[in-house]
């Protein structure tokens, strides 16, 4: 018990909205949901009562003054998947009964406040048709994706509204992470909260914490602390790349002017393109460059590999290069050709036999850590998609940012045939045996 340290229950500074009446207690670490701001996220490990704070706060607020609030979460199926139990039980536990109506679909306070519960992914239209929001509260934020902060955001245009985000630390490269920790919108509050912000941390979980601790440190970082994870759960090339690092295959690879560069592309149809720029020698593939970038046309890769000091050796794309557009009537094969890049089409082969061909192919390759950290980055999270209904994995990648550029290296794998090969030839033994001058 002495690692948990305490935190005195605080008061917000104007306390002047909390009525003196409420026995609510509020961590030092919450105090600023009180205060109005465009942007309130908290992002952290668990444990640190983020779901139970924002809960307490929307229904005091909403209880001071009427109040449109909408509860979101990327996918919600029924209302058993919102957090409307939590909203129930906090009001009760409060002592807040009288003040609030509660039915099976919504919660309404008496003097006209409305909580909303609805899911992200599939209600697009509902959510753009929704007016007069005070309050957005986006549960479980590290899984919205970057189309549903697009239609959510816009929506939430009220005078003085308001947008909540609590999440937990998934990967670095989660859209929602980008967008409120590493690229914050000007102006928000953005804290990193755990379980010492939270007076209230069970025993039990404080045993179940320091289990993990012992047992594997590096996912009690992830779970507990909030730290970034290395991979992602179900990520396909996590032994590759652990064997790579530890084997200082990731590190600076330079170009070498003697060795042409071939380059291997996904060309994505409105999202990213990837491009791994790759070096092949005697038993190794140098991959010395990677490149991405989405909403642009086939002229800004051209131009992009004409910036490059590359002495340029095949190109590969996949098949689908040859499918033509309704607008041109040509295809991105034709559209290359133009711009002077010519093309050698992938075989396409079962997404399962390129995953075991780039594994088969890992061990011959050296990486520059710094110019394709960025693809780096994107095979570890290259993950098994999971199925929410079965609790399982199923048999088939997550198509998020990561497939990009793993797709791309699957086709390196394929396309430039990379199959290991002696580093140095196989030494003779002589013998003075009859019949026999070499074994």
């Amino acid at each position: 018990m002495s690692e948990v340290v305490k935190r005195k229950p605080g008061r917000p500074r104007n306390e002047d909205r909390i009525p003196q009446k409420l026995n609510l207690q509020i961590p030092e670490a919450f105090t600023a949901l009180y205060e109005p701001c465009r942007y309130k996220v908290f992002y952290g490990g668990r444990g640190g009562a983020k779901s139970w704070q924002f809960a307490d706060a929307l229904i005091v607020l909403g209880w001071q003054k009427v109040l449109r609030i909408l509860c979101t979460r990327e996918l919600q199926r029924s209302i058993r998947d919102s957090v409307h139990k939590l909203l129930r039980d906090r009001i009760r536990m409060l002592g807040l009964d009288s003040e609030y109506e509660i039915t099976d679909t919504e919660i309404r306070g008496r003097n006209g406040t409305q909580f909303i519960f609805t899911g992200l992914k599939h209600n697009a239209t509902e959510i753009k048709s929704m007016e007069g929001i005070d309050i957005v509260w986006v549960e479980e934020a590290e899984r919205t994706s970057h189309e549903s902060w697009s239609i959510l955001i816009p929506t939430i245009r009220k005078k003085d509204s308001e947008i909540w985000v609590s999440m937990n630390v998934r990967n670095k490269m989660d859209d929602s992470y980008q967008r409120f920790v590493i690229n914050p919108p000007t102006g928000a509050l953005v804290k990193k909260v755990g379980w010492r912000d939270n007076p209230w941390f069970p025993d039990v979980l404080m045993t179940e914490m320091l289990d993990l601790k012992k047992k594997d440190y590096e996912e009690y970082l992830h779970v507990w602390e909030g730290e970034i994870k290395a991979f992602a759960d179900g990520a396909y090339y996590k032994q590759q790349l652990v064997d790579a690092r530890a084997e200082g295959r990731i590190t600076q690879v330079p170009y070498d002017p003697l060795l042409k560069v071939h380059t291997v592309w996904d060309l994505g149809i409105g999202d990213s393109t990837a491009i791994w720029f790759a070096q092949l020698t005697r038993g190794e593939t140098r991959v010395i460059d990677y490149y991405e970038m989405s909403g642009e046309g086939l002229a800004h890769y051209a131009k992009v590999l004409q910036n490059k000091p590359y002495v340029y050796g095949q190109h590969h794309a996949p098949h689908d290069i040859r499918v033509r557009e309704l607008g041109s009537g040509k295809s991105r094969l034709e559209q290359a050709q133009a711009l002077g890049i010519n093309f050698d089409i992938v075989p396409n082969i079962p997404i399962d036999d390129g995953i075991a061909a780039v594994r088969a192919s890992f061990p011959l390759c050296w990486f520059d850590a710094v110019k394709c950290a960025r693809g780096l980055d994107c095979l570890a999270n290259y993950h098994r998609e999971w199925d929410e209904d079965r609790l399982d994995w199923r048999m088939r990648p997550e198509h998020d940012y990561s497939s990009h550029a793993a797709d791309a290296f699957r086709y390196l794998a394929v396309g430039l045939k990379l199959k290991p090969v002696y580093k140095d030839p196989p030494k003779l033994e002589f013998s003075n045996e009859p019949g026999l001058w070499m074994r």
